[in-house]
């Protein structure tokens, strides 16, 4: 069973939506906003495809019935505006249609924004996006959890299609709040994975990683290693792209302890270190990422992950350049022509006899460094590129030798 704090249960337990954000909302226009958002029933003069009872009284269900076959045909017409480039006039039907649609329910308003919002976001009609989004925020205002969860959890997905990330993330904790309160640990892990997906879906990195840092917690009290080993590469893979690199590498220790622990999960090793040794880098220490470096590749090899391997190698020659280690720089490109070789990668090859060349050429070792431009055309030859290259180069070298 999961555990809060009294505080934060009281919390939950009061969960209403009545402070939604306004944000999206304060952009607009009162002249755009207030009549989309003003009752139509409540308009003078009504719009034409509503009744006119001689009294005041809701719609009959047939009169309803009336409308929604009057709505569908003012879609179909948008629709066909909106398909022959006017979108404008297109714009002013699905408003009207969407207004209208309310009178029949939240869920027939809800799937039209859906409909609409979808081509909206394809012609960036920003500000009609924004006018459907304050809809939401006055429907979510009147809802309460546990009653409207249905409701609340198809808002969200709409809000998305809207582009109210934010918004749609709100729905989304609030939904795993409630769930939390009822012990509903299934919809709590659910609606925690949908907000992680969202906010990394939408490069909100460091709350995509906060969530799913949430999800590893969880994962300590419910243990299964396969989703702890997934929450922490997820979780470290956002810290990397928010370039907090050092909390990603704590994240990948503590993976590669999961990794070495299980045979099964040992082809996952290398790679996994080779990223390691990448945010060393992105965080300057060049000397641990130098090593993290040599420790993936050596790994990779004895694995046949020749890819890992070969970029493993690469990323360390660059590192060795910069520090002026040409000796080690030389070593490691012929390690690899051997991983080329096992991989029959004759465009690696002969990459690797370039670079062999141009650190032959720093050493002094003219005589090395031609042999190795010569390998390197020969395989230019087989492969029908960089020819010209490295026929440049042998010239170069021979020319300067006499």
């Amino acid at each position: 069973m999961l555990h809060r704090s009294i505080g934060s249960l009281a919390l939950a337990i009061a969960l209403t939506f009545g402070t939604a954000p306004r944000v999206l909302g304060q952009a607009l226009p009162p002249a755009v906003r207030f009549p989309f958002l003003a009752d139509p029933l409540q308009d003078d003069p009504l719009d034409p495809l509503l009744p006119r009872p001689i009294v005041s009284r809701p719609l009959s269900p047939l009169e309803l019935y009336a409308l929604e076959q009057e709505l569908d045909q003012l879609a179909l017409e948008a629709e066909a505006l909106a398909e022959a480039g006017e979108l404008e006039q297109a714009r002013d039907i699905w408003r009207r249609e969407i207004r209208l649609r309310r009178l029949l329910g939240v869920e027939r308003e809800l799937a039209a924004i859906d409909r609409v919002g979808q081509w909206l976001r394809d012609r960036e009609a920003t500000q009609d996006l924004q006018l459907y989004a304050v809809r939401l925020d006055e429907i979510r205002a009147d809802l309460v959890l546990p009653e409207d969860r249905a409701l609340l959890e198809r808002m969200a997905d709409t809000y998305v299609v809207l582009g109210a990330i934010d918004a749609a993330a709100k729905v989304r904790r609030d939904l795993a709040d409630a769930a939390l309160l009822t012990n509903d640990e299934a919809d709590y892990r659910r609606q925690l994975e949908i907000l992680a997906a969202l906010r990394a879906e939408w490069f909100y990195f460091p709350e995509a990683a906060g969530a799913y840092g949430e999800l590893v917690a969880l994962n300590q009290v419910e243990v299964n290693p396969d989703d702890e080993r997934r929450y922490l590469a997820l979780q470290a893979e956002n810290l990397e792209q928010a370039q907090e690199f050092a909390g990603a590498i704590a994240l990948q220790q503590r993976l590669l302890t999961l990794y070495q622990s299980d045979e099964s999960l040992w082809p996952q090793i290398a790679p996994l270190q080779y990223r390691v040794a990448q945010n060393y880098l992105a965080l300057g220490d060049v000397a641990t990422a130098a090593r993290q470096f040599q420790v993936a590749y050596t790994n990779a090899i004895d694995l046949e992950q020749f890819e890992v391997a070969t970029n493993a190698i690469q990323d360390l020659a660059n590192v060795y350049k910069t520090l002026g280690r040409w000796t080690d720089v030389g070593y490691l490109y012929e390690q690899l022509l051997v991983v080329a070789q096992q991989s029959h990668s004759a465009f690696t090859m002969m990459a690797a006899y370039e670079e062999l060349g141009q650190v032959h050429e720093q050493l002094g070792a003219t005589p090395s460094a031609l042999a190795a431009y010569r390998e390197g055309l020969v395989l230019a030859r087989v492969l029908g590129t960089r020819q010209a290259y490295f026929e440049a180069q042998i010239a170069r070298l021979t020319e300067d030798a006499t």
